[in-house]
């Protein structure tokens, strides 16, 4: 089985980040089996195969997964480490592991981030 890369691709440049590139829109029907549950918390995220941390932060989580926002997008399929600082499913700092499901660019009113991104637990 060959290894996926990591694809990054910044939307826009608030902090340093150079570049415009389009991101994977979500489709618009429901397709999960949990409900989504609100939470605002830091997460930091890793990219399995290199190693490489990014920042950003928690939206909601759901059983199966979780929606968070960052500078970078994320191509759909990577499989990335979440660490969840201040977790929802436990008193103490989490690591799970996920496959990046969908991403899209958010704009200034929706977010200071802008992408964000949903993940399936792996």
């Amino acid at each position: 089985m060959p290894a996926k890369r990591m694809c990054l691709n910044a939307i826009r440049s608030p902090r340093g980040l150079v570049g415009m590139q389009p991101v994977q829109v979500p489709s618009t029907v429901e397709q999960r089996k949990s409900p989504r549950r609100p939470c605002t918390t830091t997460v930091m995220f890793e990219n399995y195969l290199t190693g490489n941390y990014f920042e950003g932060r928690m939206v909601n989580y759901s059983r199966e997964g979780m929606c968070f926002e960052s500078d970078i997008a994320l191509t759909i399929g990577t499989e990335i480490f979440i660490g969840v600082e201040k977790s929802p499913y436990s008193p103490n700092y989490e690591v799970f592991r996920a496959k990046v499901m969908w991403s899209r660019a958010l704009t200034l009113k929706e977010s200071y981030y802008s992408v964000g991104v949903g993940v399936r637990y792996c």
